[in-house]
């Protein structure tokens, strides 16, 4: 299957036999995250990390909170990643790490593959295929070891977003290494999408850094979540706005069911769940925004002119009487503890401390992480 990349380009996503998904979904979570879940912790969130993603984000937040002036924060970003590392490589990191399963990955990724699309083919000879269950275990092991060699003192991973943090000095040796045993990997760096997060009195006399897209402290996002509140968040919840308002137009073409699932399943909270679980969203004024657009929404659905009290009722859960459209300015604040609660379900068999924090040299960086230990019961 082909898709068109937002920045122009197309991204080959492999669907392989049923059989080989099976295989490679069985290796990946039940042998290969289980294996390999405490190499990758804390510095690579991207697999076996329910929440990793959140984590990265609250821990780039308050490193920025207490950033020096001399210290700066940089975002990489790599061309191609997943379909330019070299196999020979990320064969060779699953025989040190991985050896009960290096026989399964040898066969699958030792030979090119032929990919059909239509008419056309494509040879796939290097990287792990976009659409294998296993790619983001095979690609985050194979990085890992440059990952954790880095002297930064934030080093946060996930997938092939990788961000940096501390001196710029240090960082701009660690940048270094990354493009000189990158290139060995043909991991490139694409410097034009690469970003640099400081405070505008810092100065920058590394050429490698001097050429990343300079962003100041408070309009700093990570992952596509804005870290502070002002024009960047603005901005972010703007478009979700105008996504949803061309998404309630367009829904009243099609049949009544259709859109309401719809709307409750795709346009509503779901869309915007990642944004209120990272970034600073609490008592924004588009939240209110966005919560008239979905009631417009509902109305037009079931041609009916809610009040304020039915669309209370409405907003609750299906199983409480409701539609399921949740309202996200009542799902603001509870999105921010979502790791807490999910960790304190006894069925989950989980333990996790309110709050880890970890130390990188001289600076408390917090981090929400879901960390399972089976002997332990929350009961």
């Amino acid at each position: 299957m082909a898709l068109n990349k937002k920045s122009g380009g197309i991204r080959l996503i492999a669907i392989g036999f049923s059989l080989r998904r099976l295989a490679s979904k069985k290796c990946a979570n039940s042998f290969g995250i289980n294996r390999l879940m405490s190499y990758f912790y804390p510095h690579q969130l991207g697999v076996g990390i329910p929440g990793g993603c959140e984590a990265a984000i609250h821990s780039a937040r308050r490193y920025l909170q207490a950033l020096p002036t001399d210290h700066v924060l940089v975002k990489l970003d790599f061309t191609n990643t997943f379909n330019c590392l070299h196999r020979q490589d990320m064969l060779y990191s699953v025989r040190n790490r991985m050896t009960e399963i290096y026989p399964y990955c040898y066969s699958a990724y030792s030979q090119p593959s032929i990919l059909f699309h239509g008419q056309y083919t494509t040879s796939s000879e290097e990287g792990p295929q976009q659409g294998d269950p296993m790619g983001p275990l095979l690609f985050c092991n194979t990085i890992q070891p440059l990952l954790s060699s880095l002297d930064s003192d934030l080093k946060l991973g996930f997938l092939d977003d990788v961000s940096l943090g501390g001196p710029v000095d240090t960082v701009a040796a660690d940048v270094a290494r990354i493009a000189k045993v990158g290139d060995d990997m043909s991991l490139l760096l694409n410097t034009s999408k690469c970003e640099l997060i400081a405070h505008q009195s810092c100065s920058i006399t590394d050429d490698l850094l001097r050429s990343f897209a300079r962003v100041n402290v408070c309009n700093a996002s990570l992952l596509d979540a804005p870290l502070f509140r002002g024009p960047e968040l603005d901005k972010t919840w703007s478009d979700h706005c105008s996504d949803l308002a061309r998404a309630v137009e367009r829904l009243s073409d099609i049949g009544c069911q259709d859109a309401l699932i719809l709307l409750r399943s795709s346009f509503s909270a779901p869309k915007v769940l990642h944004l209120l679980r990272g970034a600073p969203s609490v008592s924004h004024a588009a939240l209110q925004t966005f919560d008239s657009l979905l009631r417009d929404s509902v109305q037009r659905i079931t041609n009916s002119n809610l009040s304020d009290i039915q669309w209370l009722q409405v907003s609750l859960p299906v199983k409480d009487g409701g539609l399921g459209v949740r309202r996200v300015s009542s799902l603001a604040i509870p999105a921010l503890f979502w790791l807490q609660r999910q960790a304190h379900s006894p069925s989950r068999r989980t333990f996790l401390p309110a709050l880890i924090i970890h130390t990188f040299k001289n600076y408390d960086v917090m981090v929400f992480i879901i960390w399972h230990y089976p002997r332990y019961s929350t009961s």
